[in-house]
């Protein structure tokens, strides 16, 4: 399959190299209008298109847009109207509107998008999908930890300073997808947030309540200015340059048990006259096959526009994604309880 790359940052880089890994694709160009995009252009030895409209010149039939949030709908729509694929790296788009706006021009074009929410094709999820589902009785309860220190020199790059950047549609974002993915649907959110520690236009630090549409409840702690190995990234092992530590950053909480992520390690009674507190407790463990997102989903890209599979993540399941955050911001703002059918306006089909 003949695919292009639009955006060259951090994450661009790495589909370019998956594109390079793939048995199912191969890369017929590049658009980024920096230097970045001729060296990598000279080194691939494909074109950079400095212009993204150009890339069609390519003739590609599916495109993985990495750029700033805010040119997603730009990009994704242009695209779009010519007939081309999309994969959109999350989230899908800056706003809830803008989302809608890709979605509809998608569907308007007659191609397939598909959001770059890669964490959802690692496997360490899809089981803990399936013990939260299996061995832990009635979820009562999710308590997560997004917590790390960005370096300073992050945010060298201008964009990253900006109101639509920061932890919530960078990080956060994704634990909300896994938490939607491992625990069922958000119903409404409350936020505490501030800018204390980098004072930028963005919320840094956030305690967020969560309320599922099964009963239960969760929270979010979320900081990017701490030392601290409790986050995906220094949990995870993704191949990305992460030190990591083997903490968990996650814990589910049932009326049977109790799973800790991403060690998958259960907690629960085992053949107690009256389990309790007073009981001791059994861990069992389950190992799971180490597995490429990043490369498993440009597959499940290409397996979905030869007809071969359908989406992990499509449009609309990256706008319920991209609808939470947008309840959070606003819930940090105004210190009220946001429902996410209200930021939606329509629940989704």
């Amino acid at each position: 399959m003949r695919l292009a790359v639009v955006g060259l940052g951090n994450i661009g880089e790495i589909h370019v190299s998956k594109v390079a890994e793939s048995g199912s694709a191969h890369l017929v160009s590049v658009s980024d209008p920096t230097e970045r995009g001729d060296e990598f252009a000279v080194r691939l030895g494909i074109p950079n298109r400095a212009d993204y409209r150009d890339v069609l010149d390519d003739d590609p039939e599916a495109v993985i847009i990495s750029v700033p949030n805010e040119l997603h709908r730009e990009i994704a729509t242009f695209f779009a109207s010519s007939g081309v694929h999309l994969l959109v790296e999350k989230p899908l788009a800056e706003s809830v509107a803008a989302g809608r706006a890709i979605v509809d021009a998608a569907e308007a074009g007659g191609v397939h998008l598909l959001v770059g929410h890669h964490r959802r094709h690692n496997n360490l999820v899809v089981a803990a999908r399936r013990l939260v589902k299996e061995r832990i009785g009635t979820l009562l309860a999710t308590n997560s930890l997004v917590t790390m220190r960005k370096p300073d020199s992050y945010y060298d790059i201008g964009w990253r300073r900006g109101r639509n950047a920061g932890p919530l549609p960078v990080n956060v974002i994704h634990e909300i997808d896994n938490l939607r993915t491992i625990s069922g649907e958000i119903a409404a959110v409350q936020a505490a947030a501030s800018n204390l520690a980098r004072g930028f236009e963005f919320e840094d630090t956030i305690a967020i309540a969560l309320e599922y549409d099964s009963g239960a409840v969760g929270t979010v702690t979320v900081t990017e200015s701490t030392p601290s190995p409790w986050s995906w990234e220094a949990s995870v092992v993704e191949g990305i340059s992460y030190p990591t530590y083997g903490q968990d950053h996650a814990v589910f909480l049932g009326t049977e048990g109790s799973l800790s992520f991403p060690s998958l390690k259960l907690w629960h009674f085992h053949d107690a006259d009256e389990p309790g507190w007073m009981s001791p407790l059994t861990t069992s463990d389950f190992e799971t096959k180490p597995n490429d997102p990043y490369l498993d989903q440009i597959e499940n890209l290409t397996r979905t526009i030869r007809g071969l599979g359908s989406p992990v993540v499509d449009g609309l399941d990256a706008l319920r994604s991209l609808a939470v955050v947008e309840a959070i911001r606003e819930a940090g703002a105004t210190g009220s309880r946001v429902r996410i059918a209200s930021v939606l306006g329509a629940e989704p089909e």
